[in-house]
């Protein structure tokens, strides 16, 4: 039988597939027997509960009514390009022009034309652990090599500089960082950001930072390496920033990213999506326009649903003496759900899959993220408050048994 490449053959199967596809295994019993069994409480996907705003949707039907949709520039439109520097400047704080921007299919886009611009077979790039787990993927087709290094939990997952010392390499090309983090919630101090970059200018590495949940904040600041760079420096091409407009402006399915950085290197990004994909549809690119021009009190409005969310999830967990960190941004929350002598009678991943049998609760189990939290799984704060309260008393509950 004829396969693709090893790269690509190798790819793991991700948590979120297999605790879907055993819920779609039990409904399909439940239908043999002549049940019903209602849908799962869905606290698996980063899918935010909201619909797209109405002024969002707006341009993108006025766009197929009045527009030909034609092919377009592989960087993205330069009205789009201006309009995203423009917001570079307003929200994360630094300067760009929009020829240091390219637009994406999406933050997942942004990252794999990165990777596939910047590294190769034998190069090595620094990842967190626990991590969204397709940055192991993307590294693999590249033929790349993802080194873990650990997120410390009772440090509220955040990185230490003497274990990135330890695990760097002369084959090390790409120090990657996730702020606010998924699955963590965590969100980098500055005095942290300032000693990643340094470390990245002593080893002479590309800072890639994946800032997709930048606007959904509750504590703190989010601060953007790029911010602690002179106009020169950045040019250099050593900050990469990746951006998105799926969390923000609940814009999963439109599909639309951007990557930031030097006008030289992201010319080569550039050239990876054109190779890639050709270009942006128009409409998603008209959409992401009213986004950023639009009134931006829907952002607000959702940020706050996922921090009313974040405050029930943790007042749940010490009440039922499950509580270990608070997440400070993005929409996740990691559970412990070893018994409380710290034995742990099921991994996350079994736990999650019979979790959903017994209570009907979807979640992702920790394992999906790295090796730091098999003892996990994560919840999404993007589903309704009434799934948030159902889902966190289920699995309080659960890991007692």
């Amino acid at each position: 039988m004829k396969r693709g490449t090893e790269a690509t053959f190798t790819i793991p199967e991700n948590g979120f597939g297999i605790v879907s596809a055993y819920a779609r295994q039990l409904e399909l019993e439940a239908q043999a027997r002549g049940e019903h069994r209602p849908a799962p409480r869905p606290l698996q996907m980063g899918e935010p509960n909201f619909l797209t705003p109405k002024h969002i949707r707006q341009a993108a039907i006025e766009t197929l009514e009045q527009d030909i949709i034609p092919y377009g520039p592989s960087s993205g439109w330069h009205w789009l390009r201006e309009l995203l520097a423009e917001k570079i400047e307003r929200v994360n704080g630094y300067h760009v022009g929009a020829e240091n921007v390219a637009v994406s299919m999406g933050g997942t886009n942004a990252l794999q034309s990165i990777f596939h611009a910047i590294v190769g077979h034998g190069d090595e790039v620094l990842v967190p652990d626990p991590c969204w787990p397709l940055y192991y993927n993307q590294l693999l087709t590249c033929g790349a090599t993802a080194v873990p290094y650990v997120l410390d939990a009772a440090n509220e997952w955040l990185p230490s500089i003497a274990d990135l010392e330890r695990l760097v390499t002369p084959r090390t090309r790409i120090l990657l960082i996730n702020t606010p983090g998924n699955p963590t919630g965590a969100v980098f101090p500055r005095a942290l950001i300032a000693d990643l970059l340094e470390f990245a200018r002593r080893h002479d590495l590309y800072l890639l930072s994946d800032e997709c949940y930048d606007q959904i904040v509750f504590e703190g600041v989010h601060v953007s390496p790029a911010t602690m760079l002179n106009e020169e420096e950045m040019e250099q091409g050593r900050f990469i920033g990746v951006y998105t407009f799926s969390k923000t402006y609940a814009m999963t399915g439109w599909r639309v990213g951007y990557a930031v950085a030097g006008k030289a290197l992201i010319k080569d990004i550039i050239g990876v999506l054109a190779a890639n994909h050709t270009n942006v549809s128009l409409i998603a690119q008209r959409a992401a326009g009213a986004a950023l021009k639009g009134p931006q009190d829907c952002v607000s409005t959702m940020r706050d649903a996922y921090h009313r969310r974040r405050d029930l999830a943790t007042d749940l967990l010490k009440a039922h003496d499950r509580y270990i960190y608070t997440p400070h941004g993005a929409f996740y929350a990691l559970i412990d759900v070893r018994d409380r002598s710290g034995h742990t009678s099921r991994k996350g991943s079994q736990f999650s899959l019979d979790l959903l049998r017994e209570y009907n609760v979807m979640v992702t189990p920790g394992s999906s993220f790295g090796a730091t939290t098999g003892d996990f799984v994560r919840i999404s704060l993007a589903a309704s408050d009434e799934d948030v309260a159902h889902g966190v008393r289920a699995i309080c509950e659960f890991a007692e048994r």
